[in-house]
């Protein structure tokens, strides 16, 4: 049995878990593509899907996973619809497999649609402070470019599609989800106090709901109803650099009941 990782080749957290993976004596692989991965899924009139994922042959045990990425960058159409048609079937397989996974692909993409804005719909939380730029004025450090969502050198020139973050550093706490568990970067330990962890629990059952459970996010606490400044299902090791071993632990618990 072994666990496969889902991720782009330059996946440097995901090498870095199948490592911690292989030294607890539980192998595990990175896997870009199908390449060495075999996928079968058989699909019913009754709607009743069957999924199998092997390895070299080997069966899949659990799946963590990362995306693929740069799946659509094939500028051959050919070559390009093949890659896209790969993408879907290895989205709908790790989907529909029995197992366990971290972040379960849904129906709205490989990773689960996270957006703020429907938890704050829903009054549990306030949502970011963001502004749409239209002159280049807009202050804050943190600039996305739409619709491809990057990140922009804070200091490069703004264009009227930039998205900022207006966000004080000072003021927003960043989490780990980690499986069942959750962690406070910065915190002693990453322990969460028992009033920290009810603040948080709406965003991470939330989360949870969403298949995802390798996550991290900012939040600030302080008003009555906390602010969720940003999320990410692409949490990187460098962010919970005196955590690692115990966020993986708590992914690795997940994947091997």
């Amino acid at each position: 049995m072994t666990l496969l990782v889902i991720a782009p080749d330059t996946d440097e957290t995901a090498a870095r878990f199948a490592g911690f993976a292989a030294g607890q004596g539980i192998p595990a692989v990175v896997a870009h593509g199908f390449g060495r991965v075999g996928v079968s899924v058989r699909a019913t009139r009754e709607r009743v899907c069957r999924t199998r994922l092997t390895f070299d042959g080997a069966e899949v045990s659990g799946i963590l996973n990362r995306g693929t990425g740069g799946w659509g960058d094939e500028p051959d159409p050919d070559r390009a619809f093949a890659a896209a048609e790969t993408y879907a079937a290895l989205w709908s397989a790790v989907a529909l497999w029995p197992g366990p996974v971290v972040n379960r692909p849904s129906e709205h993409g490989f990773l689960a649609r996270l957006d703020p804005l429907e938890l704050a719909g829903a009054g549990v939380v306030e949502p970011p402070r963001t502004v749409l730029l239209n002159d280049g004025s807009a202050p804050g450090r943190e600039v996305y470019r739409i619709p491809e969502w990057t990140v922009v050198d804070p200091d490069a020139p703004r264009s009227r599609f930039d998205v900022v973050q207006i966000a004080d550093p000072g003021r927003a706490r960043r989490f780990v989800v980690a499986g069942a568990e959750v962690f406070e970067v910065g915190a002693a330990g990453g322990r969460l106090a028992r009033e920290t962890a009810d603040r948080v629990a709406p965003i991470v059952g939330w989360l949870r709901g969403r298949g995802t459970v390798f996550a991290d996010f900012r939040a600030e606490l302080q008003a009555a109803v906390p602010r969720l400044a940003d999320v990410s299902c692409w949490p990187g090791h460098e962010l919970f650099p005196d955590l690692e071993d115990r966020v993986y632990a708590a992914l690795l618990a997940g994947l091997t009941p």
